[in-house]
């Protein structure tokens, strides 16, 4: 090692200072992945701070009468060359002072507590301002009162009380899978009614309450201390929130992830009771509250604290199980040192002490972890315009600056400003800012492939549809199913008891009204002028009547094979009333296609389609060219086969009310294509992928329409 990279030029303004850790800092040693650490936690903050064994070398001298000169010559001397250089023992000073964790004998106390309450208020603030859907504010010292109340609930913090919760929330799961249709019947209208809107109100506190004080209890019963507990404004909503951060000084790992894993056990526990609960009980006000626990123990356990990928419970626990503490943070540094190491250039930059293991958790979770935190806090600014328009506008604008604005800005500042860098710095300016303008150029510039996928069904005609043309009782089905019927051919015999009667009468009063027609012709003109009408008027119902009974045989619309709805045996004697589906005539090939576009790609579709592809469902390594026959006119809020809904595969959303699945969510337009001479044998009904090619298009471009359509089909801005 070089005097140069030894020696510091500015240590002569720390050699003579005599630090010392400050009263309220607990020491503890912690291993990890088999390695040594040393646990600092400051009570006064709840923080917790981990060192490597060589920084403790130094920390563990400095005792207040010693100098930070006399402790490094000795360190220097003992270790030669795994001792630290000038410059790591002023960036530790500069850790420790900036986290409070050391002191000086000339500090002024009073001064310094002063600072340090205001530093403590300017963090919490500044944590607030840059997460403002998870706003704290700090109320209530609970230690007195866990203290006091710990032995009613200690057996349930143990064995014990995870045994219950097994045996209740595999109960509960076993409702749930038996119960699962009645409990997601219509749950879309549910969720969002105002009623229900109002019982969660009540509910959501409730549980997020025990929640938080399962951390309490499970961190006092181990040891640990909770100082803070206040409000959270979780999305502008009131929860209660327990800060059992200093469960971070436990020995144990498992203690850690008991208490960090301690509110997920409460919300499944009451989920789980709530279910049974819920399936006992008849419906009202008991069975919705029930239900409402239930969808929030099971939503905020899967979505949000046991997820590890948010900075909540599921993140300490898998943070605590793999051994590697401030995962995210220390995920993000090291992606920043690969970056810095390997694409600047910048070999003097030191990675922080990881083992191959953790580096691997590294290179997964920090991008895992910022995407899907983009889309939850996306997801919640537009939850919250549809029923917020400016709040969630607000949100959303604040989750763009923290997601994407805010960590560029910083990043490009690193590389323009950060003294680590000043060796390559033309290097990394270089490289940063001519990849952001590649990047830019290319998405402004370089055409890509612009299509639309969306799915269809081979298509039946709608005359192969054999309906009742009038009402009636079916006497008799002549022909078989499967059999090959010709067009017109009879295929079920219908009879209209009064039939005979009514055409009797009507031919009596036609003829009755003849033969008055012709006696007031000679005697009064008028009156046989009114008999004309009268007589007109007579014979119309009488046809119309007799075209009901030619039309009681239901003949076949088209030449095909006869599938009838039920069986024959089953149809006869059964009463049909006029357009009931008799059966279907199937022609002897499929001759087209109706396929069902989103009204977000519609007008590509219509108004830039240069070519289309088909490819049928089971054999999708085959593509078939087709052309687009017609379109059919104005959306719908229906599709034109229950295959292409989500419930059966498809990938429209429907209405979970509709009981024939059809109703969409979201209008769509139908097309016909015609289908090609390779696939006239598949089956009707069978579901087909299609790709609607537009051209080619700037990847910007793409982005940017898909962002207006966000917007108006959300914001309607």
């Amino acid at each position: 090692m070089s005097d140069e990279a030894y020696l510091s030029t500015i240590w002569y303004r720390v050699a003579r200072l005599t630090p010392r850790l400050r009263p309220h800092v607990k020491v503890s040693r912690h291993r990890y992945r088999g390695q040594s650490w040393y646990i600092l936690y400051d009570h006064a903050t709840g923080r917790i701070h981990r060192f490597t064994p060589a920084a403790w070398m130094l920390i563990g001298q400095f005792d207040g009468t010693r100098t930070v000169d006399a402790v490094w010559q000795g360190v220097a001397e003992t270790h030669e060359a795994e001792a630290p250089s000038q410059d790591d023992v002023i960036q530790l000073l500069s850790r420790l002072h900036q986290n409070d964790l050391i002191q000086y004998a000339a500090s002024p106390d009073i001064a310094e507590l002063l600072e340090r309450y205001n530093k403590q208020s300017r963090q919490l603030l500044k944590q607030n301002l840059t997460n403002p859907v998870s706003f704290r504010i700090p109320m209530w010292d609970p230690d007195r009162f866990l203290t006091r109340t710990l032995p009613w609930v200690r057996p349930l913090t143990g064995w014990v009380g995870l045994v219950l919760w097994a045996l209740v929330v595999v109960a509960g799961l076993a409702t749930a899978a038996v119960q699962w249709d009645r409990f997601t019947h219509n749950i879309g209208d549910q969720l969002l009614s105002f009623h229900n809107i109002l019982v969660m109100a009540v509910a959501y506190p409730v549980i997020k309450a025990i929640h938080e004080l399962a951390h309490g209890y499970i961190a006092k019963s181990r040891g640990g201390e909770i100082r803070e507990m206040g409000i959270m404004l979780l999305v502008f909503f009131p929860v209660p929130y327990v800060d059992a951060s200093s469960a971070g000084a436990f020995r144990s790992k498992w203690d850690r992830a008991a208490v960090a894993a301690g509110g997920i056990f409460a919300e499944t526990f009451v989920a789980a009771l709530a279910m049974l609960v819920w399936a006992a009980v008849e419906p009202g006000i008991l069975s919705a509250v029930a239900w409402n626990l239930v969808i929030i123990g099971g939503i905020s356990t899967v979505l949000f604290n046991g997820n590890p990928l948010l900075k909540f419970d599921g993140y300490y626990v898998l943070s605590d199980l793999i051994e590697s503490p401030n995962l995210g943070p220390r995920a993000n540094k090291y992606w920043g040192w690969l970056v810095q190491r390997h694409a600047f250039g910048a070999r003097q930059i030191k990675p922080d002490p990881a083992t191959a293991g953790e580096k691997a958790w590294f290179l997964v979770y920090a991008p895992a972890s910022y995407v899907y935190r983009l889309v939850i806090m996306v997801g919640i600014a537009l939850y919250i315009s549809a029923h917020a328009f400016v709040l969630g506008v607000i949100v959303a604008l604040w989750a763009i600056f923290n997601a994407l604005v805010k960590p560029i800005a910083k990043n490009l500042r690193h590389v323009v400003t950060a003294p680590k860098l000043r060796k390559v710095r033309r290097r990394a300016v270089g490289l940063t800012f001519g990849t952001i303008a590649v990047a830019v150029g290319l998405a402004l510039l370089l055409p890509l492939p612009l299509r639309t996928d969306a799915e269809g069904v081979v298509w039946l005609p709608d005359e192969a549809w054999v309906r009742a043309r009038t009402s009636g009782f079916i006497a008799d089905v002549p022909v078989p199913r499967g059999a090959t019927v010709a067009r017109d051919a009879p295929l079920a015999v219908l009879t209209e008891p009064s039939l005979d009667a009514r055409l009797a009468a009507l031919d009596w009063r036609a003829e009755e009204v003849r033969r008055r027609l012709a006696a007031l012709s000679v005697t009064d003109r008028a009156e046989a002028e009114v008999a004309r009408l009268q007589l007109e008027d007579a014979v119309a119902e009488l046809a119309r009547e007799r075209a009901r009974g030619d039309a009681l045989t239901v003949r076949a619309p088209l030449s095909g094979r006869f599938e009838p709805a039920l069986p024959p045996a089953s149809l006869l004697g059964r009463h049909v009333t006029e357009g009931e589906v008799i059966g279907v005539v199937l022609p002897p090939r499929a001759g087209h296609v109706r396929v069902a576009v989103t009204q977000q790609d519609n007008v590509l579709v219509r108004e830039r389609l240069t070519r289309v592809e088909l490819k049928l469902a089971g054999y999708l390594e085959d593509r078939h060219e087709v052309r687009l026959i017609r379109e059919v006119p104005g959306a719908l809020d229906r599709l034109p086969a229950p295959a292409l809904a989500r419930a059966a595969g498809g990938r429209f959303l429907t209405d979970p009310g509709d009981p024939e699945g059809l109703r969409v969510l979201n209008p769509v337009f139908l097309y016909d294509l015609a289908l090609p001479e390779a696939l006239a044998g598949a089956a009707f009904g069978t579901r087909v992928t299609v790709r609607f090619d537009h051209g080619q298009e700037p990847a910007a471009a793409q982005l940017w329409r898909r962002a207006r359509q966000l917007l108006l089909r959300h914001f309607g801005a």
